[in-house]
């Protein structure tokens, strides 16, 4: 009687001890899965701000060289934003950086190579200022200042590579915190469920002693029951047709019901519907011998009509003759770590989304379109199939700003998106490169299609500006460069060659008109 006493106590001692590394597993994986979610918006403030300085800096080389091909200092303005905002942006980067020695090694080489880039467009803009155009023209022909917006791109591209890198790793961290969880919690369910079993085939050993020691026992029991109600869990008692036998109080606490009120309840009756198929399955496997065991998650209904997350670790319990007779399961709420896993996934996907999406008019950002055309340009040239890259140009658009206002110049904007998506295929990539200027893939296009599509656009900005009555009108300059197969470009050449393209249409046609506002009606005598 003495060791069975003593077994006993040791038994409840290992059940006490399980109970609170459960809690403290449950506590640290919560802490994890939160610094995974602020993981992910950390990252996604990196990204951010790596794209506004990297955006900053290609409109500014994008105005640059329309002030070196026109000689109008209306294009310096994103260059002169740029040299205004890159210091607050680069020190927004070391904040967020702060600490991370490779970052900071990333930012510190940026910072370098922005510095050059600077200098060598403030000295072809001084070549171009003092009339010597051929010097300035040739300074940028000589590649260098391309050279330093690659190197700069990679280091951006590197970056980001790290903060990802270092994001995976955080959430590897949160995912293995959660396995242990998991795991620590369903074996420590077990091992209870398997020294209660031990314990009542131990008294079942000797009736006799049993009888003796039936005080003892009740006040044994008394303890089991008390460390069941005192549980956080739902501790369950199911009969293999379904219906509970035993509750523990947290009933009340956890969905609503008193214990009589749940009892009274057949247990699958407040699954929710779309898993009923998954607790019928779990009895009749039970009944029919094939399970014994196992975790499950699954929603349950709140007494207010709510459908709450619990993840159950269940078991079967035996009777004497060694058949079923009825399941043991505890049940944890994990409603808020699953929310916390999808506001983590939502985090992810628009992470994603953000980075290669222009918030204005949802085309194609610098960024995404530079991915998607990518792969058409190569499809292009494996295939020795037509192809263009065709640059396109809001005229107007800074007297429509100044005379109109800026929501106005984001109308006008967002019309240019439309009418684009409307004019080119499904399959052609369509993207807003900054500012006014937009641009366009598209497979199987020859220079013969070219003039037709000028004459589209037209007709449709017409159509828009007269369907939507807009104080201004729309038209745009369009350049073109050719995917030759025999003699193959990169994407950032082509994107050269039609710029320039374009660059020379709006020359031409600026003595016709372009963007405007309409001039004001004649008055009546």
């Amino acid at each position: 009687m003495a060791s069975l006493l003593k077994s006993k106590r040791l038994g409840w001692a290992i059940i006490f001890a399980l109970v609170t590394v459960m809690a403290l597993l449950s506590y640290f994986t919560g802490k994890r899965y939160l610094a995974a979610v602020r993981a992910v918006e950390h990252t996604m403030a990196v990204e951010s701000a790596i794209d506004t300085t990297l955006t900053l800096l290609v409109d500014g080389e994008t105005g640059h060289r329309g002030f070196l091909l026109t000689g109008e200092e209306d294009f310096l303005r994103p260059l002169a934003g740029a040299r205004r905002d890159l210091p607050r942006r680069f020190s927004t980067l070391e904040v967020l950086t702060h600490g991370d020695a490779a970052q900071a090694a990333h930012i510190k080489a940026i910072r370098g190579l922005v510095a050059e880039k600077m200098a060598f467009i403030a000295e072809s803009e001084r070549l171009r200022r003092e009339g010597d155009f051929a010097a300035a023209i040739q300074l940028v022909r000589s590649g260098r200042g391309k050279m330093l917006m690659d190197r700069i791109r990679v280091e951006c591209r590197e970056m980001k590579q790290l903060e990802e890198r270092n994001l995976t790793a955080r959430k590897g961290e949160a995912e293995a915190a959660e396995e242990l969880g998991i795991v620590g919690v369903g074996a420590g369910s077990m091992v209870t469920v398997l020294l209660a079993l031990l314990s009542l085939l131990t008294v079942n050993r000797d009736v006799d002693e049993l009888k003796r020691a039936a005080e003892e026992l009740a006040k044994s029991e008394e303890h089991y029951r008390l460390l069941t109600e005192q549980s956080s869990d739902l501790v369950r008692l199911l009969s293999l047709d379904g219906q509970t036998t035993y509750v523990s109080p947290s009933v009340e606490r956890m969905l609503g019901y008193t214990a009589e009120e749940y009892k009274r309840l057949p247990a699958l009756s407040i699954m929710h519907p779309s898993e009923l198929d998954l607790g019928k399955k779990m009895l009749d496997d039970v009944r029919s011998g094939g399970a014994t065991g196992g975790l499950s998650t699954y929603r349950l209904r709140h007494k207010n009509g709510e459908y709450r997350w619990f993840e159950v670790r269940w078991g079967l319990i035996r009777g004497a003759d060694g058949k079923p007779r009825e399941l043991h399961t505890a049940a944890r709420d994990v409603t808020e770590r699953r929310e916390a896993d999808d506001k983590l996934h939502s985090y992810a996907k628009q992470l994603r989304s953000l980075s290669i999406r222009d918030e204005l008019t949802g085309l194609y950002n610098r960024r995404g379109f530079i991915e998607v055309a990518s792969q058409a340009h190569s499809q292009a040239l494996r295939d020795g199939r037509p192809a263009a890259l065709i640059f396109v140009d809001l005229n107007g658009m800074k007297r429509i700003n100044d005379e109109l206002g800026h929501d106005i110049g984001d109308q006008a904007l967002g019309d240019t998106a439309d009418i684009l998506s409307a004019g080119m295929r499904d399959s052609d990539v369509v993207g807003r490169l900054g500012g006014d200027e937009f641009v366009v893939f598209a497979l199987d296009f020859g220079p013969e299609r070219l003039d037709m599509l000028r004459g589209r656009l037209r007709e449709l900005s017409d159509a828009r500006v007269s369907d939507k009555a807009r104080a201004f009108r729309l038209s745009m300059s369009v350049g073109a460069a050719f995917v030759d197969p025999s003699h193959p470009a990169s994407l950032e050449e082509l994107l050269e060659r039609a710029d320039a393209s374009m660059y020379q249409q709006k020359k031409a046609r600026q003595a016709a008109g372009g963007v405007s506002i309409p001039p004001p009606a004649p008055r009546q005598n």
